[in-house]
């Protein structure tokens, strides 16, 4: 599941120390990304003054505040970290040097073209109206990305951590905190089209093939449970953890996470252990050879394929669901995949189908925790059900064809370190 951090106050040195240009090297530079960084001038590499200066609700350019409520902020931003699956990340470590570049493109495109999502869907700013403050959309985000290669324990672990400013302008152009709940609300939509859309850029540019989703997850195949597993220490020690403790749920799992967590050495990077990696990887029958053979398992597809007929989503879906949990039952029913933009049409499609069933007009669309529940109504029939997957299909190969197929509640503080919770709307 996509992981939903909070950034305290001077927390992001925990992701420059260690990115070319403002740390140790050992990973790539950040980058900006979002609609708001765009115009305020934020472009490129991320560098150490201007990520401060927005985390601390200032103007990059002028050091002027922006929002003068930003005082009241605890919370200075949000780490949305966007991790590929174990085997995704032990071909990037291992494959060959076209293969890590494929491997990281198709990464990097799942992450921007979900961040696009967020901004549109999930982030929301609150304002009063008639005495009440609800959900306004935004103009945009500003987001720091900092992709990291390995894990705490030195295993590969491709993922990219979002760092989300907890600032965004509303409709009026006032600069407020963000509505934080909407962050979590849509968090397994997003976690959802993460991994769809990087199943569909990897079968596209690589011709991989994938064993059945989990909770929409899943593995290359090619590299079996046991390589995974032995690349997989810190899973491992948190479930160790979790067993000692006779712990149960999420909170346990995140408890023991933090328990046993190590300091991060920010001076040994994923070119430091390659060797060790490859040596490794041969001892559980991962050798170069099997590495090349996960690629080119399957023809490399120009078009996406394999979406989920309406009925199959429809039957998945509980009572009256939101948008936000028909785009996630979607992406979890593709096994191949799909770019964000062809899953998003195709929940519409679901969406629409089910208010049409129930008589009613799909309902007015709303930002972030507001987005309303759908009306619930009866399963479709298989004939209509046929012709709605030849519609997402015929809609997919436009989309293509035009070019669009373009973690949780830790607060990490000055150490990287922190506690879990639940939901905070960043106000103290």
């Amino acid at each position: 599941m996509l992981r939903l951090a909070k950034v305290g106050r001077g927390g992001q040195g925990y992701y420059l120390e260690v990115a070319e240009g403002t740390g140790s090297g050992t990973e790539p530079a950040g980058r900006w990304l979002g609609a708001a960084a765009r115009d305020m001038g934020l472009t490129g590499s991320v560098s150490a003054e201007p990520l401060a200066a927005v985390l601390e609700g200032r103007d990059p350019a002028s050091g002027d505040r922006i929002s003068p409520a930003h005082d009241r902020v605890r919370v200075a931003a949000f780490d949305l970290t966007f991790c590929a699956p174990k085997s995704v990340s032990l071909l990037h470590a291992l494959g060959d040097a076209d293969v890590v570049a494929a491997v990281r493109a198709s990464h990097d495109d799942a992450v921007a073209a979900v961040l696009g999502y967020v901004e549109h869907r999930a982030a929301a700013v609150r304002s009063r109206s008639d005495g009440a403050r609800i959900p306004r959309p935004v103009q945009g985000m500003v987001a720091a990305e900092f992709l990291h290669r390995t894990s705490r324990a030195l295993d590969p672990h491709l993922h990219t951590h979002m760092v989300v400013a907890n600032l965004a302008a509303g409709p009026d152009g006032c600069w407020r905190a963000l509505d934080a709940r909407g962050l979590y609300a849509h968090r397994a939509a997003a976690d959802a089209l993460y991994h769809a859309h990087l199943r569909d850029a990897l079968g596209r540019r690589l011709g991989v093939g994938w064993e059945p989703p989990r909770r929409g997850r899943a593995d290359l195949l090619g590299i079996g449970l046991e390589a995974r597993q032995a690349f997989s220490q810190r899973s491992a020690a948190i479930a160790a953890e979790v067993d000692r403790v006779a712990g149960r749920g999420h909170r346990a799992v995140d408890l023991a996470a933090a328990r046993t967590r190590p300091r991060r050495d920010p001076s040994i990077g994923a070119d430091d252990l390659t060797g060790w990696w490859r040596q490794r990887a041969r001892e559980v029958g991962l050798g170069p050879t099997v590495i090349d053979r996960v690629v080119d398992r399957v023809p490399r597809r120009p078009v996406s394929r394999g979406f989920p007929e309406v009925s199959a989503v429809v039957a998945a879906l509980g009572a009256a669901p939101t948008r936000r949990q028909v785009v996630a039952t979607w992406c979890r029913l593709a096994p191949d995949g799909a770019p964000v933009a062809v899953a998003e049409a195709g929940a519409d499609r679901v969406v629409a189908t089910v208010a049409e069933r129930a008589g009613q007009p799909v309902a007015r669309w709303q930002p972030g925790v507001a987005e309303p529940r759908l009306p619930a109504g009866p399963a479709m029939g298989s004939e209509r059900a046929r012709t709605q997957e030849h519609a997402d299909t015929a809609l997919a190969r436009r989309l293509a064809d035009r070019g669009m197929v373009s973690g949780f509640g830790r607060v990490i503080g000055r150490d990287g370190a922190g506690d879990l919770d639940g939901p905070d709307l960043g106000l103290g």
